[in-house]
Protein backbone atom coordinates (compact mmCIF):
# COMPACT_ATOMS: atom_id res chain seq x y z
CA UNK A 1 0.00 0.00 0.00
CA UNK A 2 1.48 3.29 -1.34
CA UNK A 3 -0.83 5.69 0.40
CA UNK A 4 -1.33 6.16 3.76
CA UNK A 5 -5.35 6.43 4.25
CA UNK A 6 -7.60 7.42 7.12
CA UNK A 7 -5.42 8.87 9.30
CA UNK A 8 -7.04 8.78 12.88
CA UNK A 9 -3.82 10.02 14.78
CA UNK A 10 -1.60 12.25 14.16
CA UNK A 11 1.69 12.29 16.23
CA UNK A 12 4.54 14.78 15.52
CA UNK A 13 7.74 14.53 17.14
CA UNK A 14 10.71 16.73 17.56
CA UNK A 15 13.61 15.74 16.30
CA UNK A 16 16.63 15.41 18.74
CA UNK A 17 20.46 15.60 17.73
CA UNK A 18 21.05 11.74 18.49
CA UNK A 19 18.66 11.04 15.69
CA UNK A 20 18.86 13.84 13.13
CA UNK A 21 22.35 15.99 11.13
CA UNK A 22 22.60 19.30 10.11
CA UNK A 23 19.38 20.91 11.04
CA UNK A 24 18.14 23.39 13.51
CA UNK A 25 15.31 21.65 16.08
CA UNK A 26 12.24 22.96 14.86
CA UNK A 27 10.89 24.91 18.32
CA UNK A 28 8.92 28.38 18.61
CA UNK A 29 12.60 29.80 19.19
CA UNK A 30 14.36 28.63 16.36
CA UNK A 31 11.35 29.03 13.91
CA UNK A 32 11.05 32.76 14.84
CA UNK A 33 15.12 33.04 14.35
CA UNK A 34 14.92 31.26 10.71
CA UNK A 35 11.41 31.55 9.31
CA UNK A 36 12.64 34.19 6.98
CA UNK A 37 15.67 32.53 5.60
CA UNK A 38 15.52 28.82 6.55
CA UNK A 39 12.48 26.50 5.80
CA UNK A 40 10.31 23.62 7.91
CA UNK A 41 10.26 20.13 6.60
CA UNK A 42 7.39 17.60 7.26
CA UNK A 43 7.88 14.10 6.94
CA UNK A 44 7.31 10.75 8.33
CA UNK A 45 9.12 7.77 8.96
CA UNK A 46 8.28 3.89 10.08
CA UNK A 47 11.40 2.32 11.77
CA UNK A 48 9.16 -0.21 12.98
CA UNK A 49 10.54 -4.39 11.92
CA UNK A 50 8.48 -5.53 8.96
CA UNK A 51 8.38 -9.61 8.92
CA UNK A 52 8.55 -11.56 5.98
CA UNK A 53 9.26 -8.62 3.76
CA UNK A 54 10.58 -9.86 0.50
CA UNK A 55 12.22 -12.71 1.21
CA UNK A 56 13.73 -12.11 3.95
CA UNK A 57 12.09 -12.98 7.65
CA UNK A 58 12.23 -9.77 9.08
CA UNK A 59 13.77 -6.06 7.34
CA UNK A 60 14.24 -2.57 9.20
CA UNK A 61 14.96 0.39 7.68
CA UNK A 62 17.98 1.92 9.72
CA UNK A 63 18.94 4.65 8.36
CA UNK A 64 18.24 7.72 5.04
CA UNK A 65 20.85 9.99 4.04
CA UNK A 66 20.61 13.05 2.14
CA UNK A 67 22.74 16.12 0.73
CA UNK A 68 22.32 19.10 -1.24
CA UNK A 69 22.47 18.67 -5.18
CA UNK A 70 25.66 18.55 -6.69
CA UNK A 71 27.25 18.08 -3.08
CA UNK A 72 30.62 16.51 -3.39
CA UNK A 73 30.03 14.99 0.36
CA UNK A 74 30.26 10.86 1.23
CA UNK A 75 27.62 12.06 3.69
CA UNK A 76 30.19 11.37 6.78
CA UNK A 77 31.44 14.85 7.07
CA UNK A 78 28.49 16.15 9.11
CA UNK A 79 26.89 18.31 5.82
CA UNK A 80 23.76 16.15 5.38
CA UNK A 81 20.64 15.29 6.99
CA UNK A 82 21.33 11.86 7.85
CA UNK A 83 17.88 10.23 10.02
CA UNK A 84 18.82 7.26 11.88
CA UNK A 85 16.46 4.78 13.58
CA UNK A 86 16.32 6.15 17.20
CA UNK A 87 15.79 2.91 18.72
CA UNK A 88 16.03 -0.08 16.33
CA UNK A 89 14.57 -2.66 19.42
CA UNK A 90 11.66 -0.58 20.31
CA UNK A 91 10.22 1.19 17.65
CA UNK A 92 6.66 0.31 16.59
CA UNK A 93 5.12 -0.65 13.18
CA UNK A 94 4.16 2.65 12.07
CA UNK A 95 4.94 6.06 10.96
CA UNK A 96 5.90 8.78 12.97
CA UNK A 97 6.03 12.62 11.56
CA UNK A 98 8.51 15.11 12.18
CA UNK A 99 9.23 18.49 11.65
CA UNK A 100 12.93 19.99 10.81
CA UNK A 101 14.39 23.30 10.00
CA UNK A 102 16.29 23.00 6.98
CA UNK A 103 19.03 25.62 4.71
CA UNK A 104 16.86 26.22 1.36
CA UNK A 105 17.82 24.73 -1.70
CA UNK A 106 17.73 21.25 -3.64
CA UNK A 107 18.38 17.67 -2.10
CA UNK A 108 18.25 13.94 -2.80
CA UNK A 109 18.52 10.66 -1.36
CA UNK A 110 22.27 9.86 -1.27
CA UNK A 111 22.24 6.49 0.84
CA UNK A 112 20.35 4.22 2.69
CA UNK A 113 20.93 1.46 5.20
CA UNK A 114 18.03 -1.45 5.46
CA UNK A 115 18.86 -4.24 8.33
CA UNK A 116 17.64 -7.69 6.97
CA UNK A 117 17.46 -10.71 9.16
CA UNK A 118 16.62 -14.79 8.83
CA UNK A 119 17.60 -15.52 12.19
CA UNK A 120 19.24 -14.71 15.27
CA UNK A 121 22.65 -15.16 13.62
CA UNK A 122 21.73 -14.57 10.05
CA UNK A 123 22.24 -10.73 10.25
CA UNK A 124 23.39 -8.14 7.45
CA UNK A 125 22.52 -5.08 5.93
CA UNK A 126 21.27 -3.95 2.43
CA UNK A 127 22.90 -0.89 1.57
CA UNK A 128 22.62 1.62 -1.68
CA UNK A 129 24.78 4.76 -1.89
CA UNK A 130 25.43 6.93 -5.19
CA UNK A 131 28.99 6.78 -4.05
CA UNK A 132 28.79 3.28 -4.86
CA UNK A 133 27.83 3.36 -8.48
CA UNK A 134 29.68 4.37 -11.17
CA UNK A 135 28.17 7.17 -13.54
CA UNK A 136 25.49 8.16 -11.24
CA UNK A 137 23.93 4.74 -11.79
CA UNK A 138 21.99 5.43 -8.17
CA UNK A 139 18.80 7.69 -8.36
CA UNK A 140 17.70 8.28 -5.39
CA UNK A 141 14.94 11.05 -5.66
CA UNK A 142 14.79 14.64 -5.08
CA UNK A 143 13.36 17.32 -3.28
CA UNK A 144 13.27 21.18 -3.00
CA UNK A 145 12.06 24.08 -0.68
CA UNK A 146 12.60 27.87 -0.85
CA UNK A 147 13.72 29.88 2.33
CA UNK A 148 10.52 30.29 4.66
CA UNK A 149 8.78 27.70 3.45
CA UNK A 150 6.55 24.96 5.16
CA UNK A 151 6.32 21.51 2.98
CA UNK A 152 5.08 17.91 3.71
CA UNK A 153 7.39 15.82 1.70
CA UNK A 154 5.73 11.97 2.33
CA UNK A 155 6.36 9.26 4.96
CA UNK A 156 9.50 6.47 4.68
CA UNK A 157 9.25 3.28 5.30
CA UNK A 158 10.04 0.03 3.54
CA UNK A 159 8.33 -1.56 0.41
CA UNK A 160 8.52 -5.52 0.82
CA UNK A 161 6.91 -6.69 -2.84
CA UNK A 162 10.08 -6.77 -4.65
CA UNK A 163 13.10 -9.13 -4.67
CA UNK A 164 14.46 -7.43 -1.94
CA UNK A 165 13.69 -4.70 0.93
CA UNK A 166 13.56 -1.55 -0.26
CA UNK A 167 13.28 1.86 1.37
CA UNK A 168 9.91 3.66 -0.17
CA UNK A 169 8.25 6.91 -0.18
CA UNK A 170 4.44 6.85 0.66
CA UNK A 171 2.34 9.65 1.26
CA UNK A 172 -1.01 10.95 2.77
CA UNK A 173 -3.52 11.29 0.29
CA UNK A 174 -4.31 15.13 -0.64
CA UNK A 175 -7.90 14.74 1.04
CA UNK A 176 -6.40 13.82 4.04
CA UNK A 177 -3.91 16.84 4.26
CA UNK A 178 -6.03 19.06 5.26
CA UNK A 179 -6.56 17.27 8.59
CA UNK A 180 -2.97 16.35 8.79
CA UNK A 181 -1.86 20.28 8.58
CA UNK A 182 -4.59 21.32 11.38
CA UNK A 183 -3.20 18.46 13.53
CA UNK A 184 0.54 20.18 12.87
CA UNK A 185 -0.90 23.85 13.49
CA UNK A 186 -2.65 22.51 16.80
CA UNK A 187 0.73 21.15 18.06
CA UNK A 188 2.42 24.42 17.07
CA UNK A 189 0.47 27.38 17.46
CA UNK A 190 2.57 29.22 16.57
CA UNK A 191 3.18 29.10 12.58
CA UNK A 192 -0.08 31.04 12.66
CA UNK A 193 -1.74 30.34 9.50
CA UNK A 194 1.07 30.04 7.57
CA UNK A 195 0.36 27.54 4.45
CA UNK A 196 2.11 24.28 4.45
CA UNK A 197 2.70 23.17 0.86
CA UNK A 198 2.45 19.18 -0.35
CA UNK A 199 4.87 18.58 -2.27
CA UNK A 200 6.13 14.63 -2.47
CA UNK A 201 9.39 13.90 -2.93
CA UNK A 202 10.16 13.01 -6.44
CA UNK A 203 11.54 9.56 -7.07
CA UNK A 204 10.87 6.76 -10.04
CA UNK A 205 13.13 4.23 -7.78
CA UNK A 206 11.52 4.26 -4.37
CA UNK A 207 7.81 5.64 -4.78
CA UNK A 208 5.25 6.47 -6.88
Amino acid sequence: MKVLKGLLTIIFALSTSEVFANFDKFSKKSYEEYEIEKAVIIYGVNWGRQWGCAGVDNAQLQSLIFAPVDSVSDGLDGKNWVLTNPSKLLAKNNSHSYAIILSPGEYELIGFDIKISNSSKEIGHIKGSKYLFENGLFVGGTFYVNAGEIIYIGDFGLDCAGDQPIPWRYYIEKEDFQSFTDGFRKKYKFIGNKQINYRLFQTDKFGL
